[in-house]
């Protein structure tokens, strides 16, 4: 089966929709000149069957899923994302981006291993392919329990 270019991009958006209750955290963006960068983290247990599959990701509640998307121009381009996640006890994490791609669309996700209740700081560095750049952006984010 197929996907739309923004398949991966609506289902994390849905997963989110339905947890907010349950967290803070929903898809930002920040604009940057002519760019927007849109980012999220969620929890790869709220990841639909499928889409996890197709991505390769593994689904678990200790395990978070990171995209970023980068829009110049409302338009997705390349660049270069590199995301690194500090947590309370000061223990770095380089989470290794990777592109996926589906026609004209492109991201960028990473995994790495949460605790739920323990908060994380995000890093993170992005270099459009145009040269511009680099545009770094920040949060701290809680993963709550899926239980």
């Amino acid at each position: 089966m197929r996907f739309k270019p923004y398949a991966l991009m609506i289902a994390a958006m849905a997963c989110i929709m339905l947890i907010m209750p349950l967290s803070a955290s929903a898809q930002q963006a920040q604009r940057f000149d002519d760019y927007d960068i849109h980012y999220n983290a969620i929890p790869t247990g709220l990841l639909n069957d499928s889409i996890a599959q197709q991505y390769g990701i593994v689904r678990s509640r200790t395990q978070a899923m990171l995209m970023i998307t980068i829009l110049h121009d409302s338009a997705p381009i390349r660049g270069r994302v590199r995301t690194l996640a500090l947590d309370d006890d000061e223990q770095v994490t380089d989470v290794r981006m990777r592109e996926v791609k589906n026609d004209d669309w492109v991201s960028y996700i990473g995994t790495l291993e949460i605790q739920a209740g323990q908060p994380v700081n995000f890093s993170v560095e992005v270099r459009p392919e145009t040269g511009d750049g680099p545009y770094d952006i920040g949060w701290r984010q809680t993963f709550q329990s899926l239980e």
